[in-house]
C-alpha cells in the first residue's frame, strides 16, 4: 500500500488544542474522510515532525494515542499504518435531488453560459486587426512549442510514478 505523503498534513495557525491533539485530529479526519485508506503507511515520526516544525516526541505521542484508539497499528521497526479495523465515517442516505424551482436561463435571457459563443464574420481573417475573443495570433504565440510542453508535462514518461 502507498505511503501517505507528509504534505497531506499541516497545522492551522491559531488552532485550539495542543499540537498532539491537532495531529490526532488531522489523522482521524483523514481516516474518517476516506483520504487515508486501511493499510496505508503513515509518514515517519521524524519526517512528519520535520515537516510540521514540531518535536519528534509530539508526533510519537500522537501516534501512540491513535494506536490505542485503533486508528493506527504499529509494526515493529517498520512504522505506523492505518489500521484495518479503524472506525469508518457514518454513511448517511443520499438526499433526494429536488427539481430546480428557479429558471435561471429564462431570468438571464441565456446571456451567461459556461462556454462563450464566438460570433464572427466569414471573412474575419481579412480584417486589418481581427480581434476575436479566445484566438491567439500565430505570429506572436508559438503553438508548436506550447503543444510539446503540454504533452511533456502531462505525459507519463516524465512523471514520477
Amino acid at each position: 500500500m502507498a505511503a501517505i505523503p507528509v504534505e497531506a498534513f499541516y497545522l492551522t495557525p491559531g488552532a485550539t488544542g495542543s499540537l498532539q491533539q491537532q495531529i490526532r485530529a488531522m489523522v482521524t479526519q483523514g481516516i474518517l474522510a476516506g483520504r487515508f485508506r486501511p493499510g496505508s503507511r503513515m509518514p515517519s515520526s521524524r519526517g512528519l515532525a520535520g515537516h510540521l516544525g514540531v518535536s519528534r516526541i509530539t508526533v510519537t505521542l500522537a501516534y501512540a494515542d491513535l494506536v490505542s484508539s485503533d486508528y493506527l497499528t504499529s509494526a515493529g521497526r517498520s512504522g505506523y499504518f492505518v489500521s484495518d479495523t479503524a472506525p469508518l465515517a457514518p454513511e448517511f442516505p443520499q438526499a433526494q435531488s429536488r427539481a430546480e424551482a428557479i429558471d435561471f436561463k429564462g431570468l438571464t435571457g441565456g446571456r451567461f453560459t459556461l462556454v462563450p459563443k464566438v460570433e464572427r464574420p466569414e471573412d474575419w481573417d481579412r480584417y486589418p486587426y481581427p480581434f476575436i475573443y479566445g484566438q491567439a495570433d500565430p505570429t506572436l504565440f508559438d503553438h508548436q512549442n506550447w503543444r510539446q510542453c503540454a504533452l511533456r508535462a502531462l505525459g507519463k514518461r516524465d512523471s514520477r510514478r
